[in-house]
């Protein structure tokens, strides 16, 4: 079932990745920071929420650039996305936690993983459930913001390494969902049971998801604009 699961939701990732920023330019170019946040909420995948912001953000940068002559700055919808999906990806982590804690501490699911009868947890049991992924993104975090407050002069650096880095996601983010699409048998997924997560999730993506993904992106991001350049 994650298999089939995983399946369906790059499946959806491909598609959503080609129709959400069309949707965003045409309808979202005059909240650009609303457009940007709604992929990262809209997109399932990381890597899916990244591209569709880059795209979000050429797209919409071009087209307002035609219609009204104001450039905006590159990257800040990409950034809005990106940051919005770190979010995600932390909150998630967080709450995984404290539900693999209360997992061992209720001795749910014994006889499939779960923890003895004693209800104490040991901090073994906490380092093998935390998402340690979390440490990654927050070590990550602060030792940029530490180095950056202590040397302004490393940030124009760390924007050409960026850059640079740029090329190479791409690259192998294409790489990545053409091996995918390689190595994918849809008709194998297809007689296990794919149809039905399709249509189940098909239903909440534009029943609900895509809609309060748009909601929250309006009520924290309504009015801002990126800079221009002048």
């Amino acid at each position: 079932m994650p298999v089939i699961l995983s399946a369906v939701i790059i499946v959806f990732v491909a598609v959503e990745m080609l129709i959400l920023p069309w949707f965003a330019t045409a309808f979202l170019h005059e909240e650009p920071m609303v457009a940007g946040a709604w992929m990262g909420l809209a997109v399932k995948s990381d890597g899916g929420a990244v591209a569709s912001g880059a795209i979000t953000d050429s797209m919409i940068r071009a087209k307002v650039f035609s219609e009204t002559g104001v450039q905006y700055e590159e990257g800040w919808m990409l950034m809005t996305a990106t940051t919005t999906k770190v979010f995600i990806d932390i909150f998630i982590g967080v709450w995984a936690f404290i539900l693999a804690i209360i997992w061992c501490m209720y001795n749910l699911n014994q006889n499939d993983g779960g923890c003895s009868t004693n209800t104490k947890v040991s901090a073994s049991q906490i380092w093998d459930r935390f998402p340690k992924f979390v440490i990654g993104f927050a070590l990550t975090f602060l030792v940029l913001l530490l180095w950056g407050l202590n040397d302004a002069s490393i940030i124009k650096t760390a924007k050409v390494g960026i850059d640079e880095a740029n090329g190479f996601r791409t690259i192998l983010f294409a790489l990545c969902f053409f091996s995918i699409g390689l190595i994918t048998n849809v008709r194998k997924l297809w007689d296990a049971g794919m149809g039905r997560i399709v249509a189940v999730y098909t239903v909440c993506l534009f029943a609900f998801i895509l809609w309060v993904g748009l909601f929250i992106s309006w009520v924290f991001y309504h009015g801002i604009l990126p800079p221009t350049i002048n």
